[in-house]
């Protein structure tokens, strides 16, 4: 052995593959992270939409009855009106007075009278909020 004198000894070889390993992890979880804020950005707005109340609606509904569909009307207004007013006594005695128009195949055209006191009561409970 003794003749072997070109053999060195160990020589510190430096090795940045931890700290590149670190970066890589570190960018991608960044970009993760600026991602799912992204999305959350974009989707808090729609979490935020306020859902109408049952008594809301049935004011909308009440606003945009037809009145040229007898039926369609009596019906609609029936339903939304005892939703808003169930206990009003003029409601009720005009809801006994549309039973003419309920429960037939074929019913008469709604009288001025009846319309004119739908939409008295309409915008009563439409004033009432």
């Amino acid at each position: 052995m003794e003749e072997l004198k070109d053999i060195k000894g160990f020589v510190a070889v430096p090795d940045d593959s931890f700290f590149h390993l670190m970066l890589i992890v570190g960018g991608v979880v960044v970009l993760l992270l600026l991602i799912a804020l992204f999305w959350w950005w974009n989707q808090k707005p729609k979490r935020r939409r306020r859902r109408l109340s049952p008594q809301a609606i049935a004011r909308e509904q009440l606003q945009l009855l037809d009145f040229e569909d007898t039926k369609g009307a009596v019906y609609g207004f029936s339903e939304h009106a005892q939703l808003l007013a169930p206990d009003d006594p003029k409601l009720q005695e005009l809801l006994k007075k549309l039973e003419i128009y309920k429960y037939k195949k074929e019913v008469p055209t709604l009288s001025q009278e009846d319309k004119a006191a739908m939409q008295r009561i309409i915008k009563e409970l439409s004033d009432a909020k």
